[in-house]
């Protein structure tokens, strides 16, 4: 039985021998001395048990056996190939996934833009989205089920990093019809006395809890009626009647059929959508996010982040080994290269 303990490295020196038909060739593409590619093909053979070459003075040509061993060892550096370049790009932020929790209030203008970009910048990245409460992002990102959230009241978050991106105006929404529909401007004196619709879940108690503490200021106690129906819901109850309510001007803006939308004196900045990390998040995908998110919040174009964060020695040694190489007997491609020069750059780890 062969000794299955094979070095990498003796592996690369036979699949290029084999590929350029001489151990000199072989030496020259793998700048190699041509005593060490020898030495390693011996040890191979020594490992294995019998002879991968004939040899003779116009070369080497693979024996049966070498070529059936050598046939199904190129699948398994392929695969070993595979495996190291992923998991530099994945290590890079060009593969992998990424999970991203939103805020219920749906500050979706910039917030869109954004994953615009990042899709445009970074296809091969999975994008898993959640919609999250204030209160769940302590739970969701602290524990790791989420990688990063964009939401709009964060708090104090141990372990947490947070980063204010953009704010955002909260709009009174009501029917066309509504009395204060014709003014440009309201106060929260002037919606004092009238019924908020929310939903019952999500943004819902956000909006609760907002109208709470604003017209407490005014010693106003909303009514608020809750229904339990969506977002967009919502807005179809209010354009029926039933009341108003409050949104993010990026919301409201996407629901304006019927509805009239009117800024409320005080709130053009109110709502500050932030971004919500756990510190040492090892996932380069959300720094690359947040470089993304800065630059919309900020009105800018974001920055064409780097594809590949310099080139692996793999990539180098391969170039070099595919110039080097001559076009006699099999012929080393500069895929093949590649492929050799990935199994010393493993066999170096």
């Amino acid at each position: 039985m062969p000794d299955m303990t094979l070095d990498l490295r003796n592996l690369r020196c036979a699949i290029s021998a084999a590929e350029t038909g001489s151990f000199r060739r072989a030496a020259g593409a793998l700048d190699l001395p041509q005593s060490s590619v020898s030495r390693r093909i011996q040890l191979l053979e020594r490992r294995l048990g019998f002879s991968l070459f004939e040899r003779s003075r116009a070369g080497v040509r693979l024996t049966p056996a070498g070529a059936a061993f050598l046939e199904n060892a190129s699948a398994g550096a392929r695969q070993l190939e595979f495996a190291a370049r992923y998991a530099v790009s994945v290590h890079s932020g060009q593969r992998g996934d990424i999970r991203i929790g939103i805020s219920p209030w749906r500050t979706g203008g910039l917030l869109r833009e954004v994953l615009r970009h990042f899709r445009s910048q970074f296809p091969r990245i999975s994008i898993s989205l959640a919609e999250i409460s204030p209160m769940e992002v302590r739970h969701t990102v602290a524990m790791g089920d989420l990688d990063i959230a964009f939401v709009t009241r964060t708090g104090e978050l141990s372990g947490c990093e947070t980063k204010v991106l953009w704010r955002e105006a909260i709009v009174a929404v009501m029917p066309e019809t509504h009395r204060l529909a014709k003014r440009e401007n309201i106060t929260w004196d002037d919606i004092g006395t009238e019924i908020f619709v929310v939903s019952k879940g999500g943004y819902g108690s956000d909006i609760h809890d907002y109208l709470v503490a604003r017209l407490a200021r005014i010693d106003r106690l909303p009514t608020i009626e809750v229904h339990d129906v969506s977002e967009t819901s919502v807005f179809d109850l209010v354009m029926m009647g039933y009341g108003i309510t409050l949104a993010s001007e990026s919301a409201a803006r996407r629901e304006n059929e019927g509805l009239t939308i009117r800024p409320v004196a005080g709130e053009s900045d109110a709502l500050a959508l932030s971004a919500v990390w756990l510190a040492g998040n090892a996932n380069p995908a959300v720094l690359n996010l947040i470089a993304i998110a800065d630059a919309v919040g900020r009105g800018e174009e974001p920055p064409r982040l780097p594809k590949h964060r310099g080139r692996s020695h793999s990539d180098q040694d391969g170039e070099v080994a595919a110039e080097r190489a001559t076009q006699r007997g099999w012929g080393i491609s500069r895929s093949t290269a590649m492929k050799s020069s990935s199994i010393e750059a493993i066999s170096r780890t």
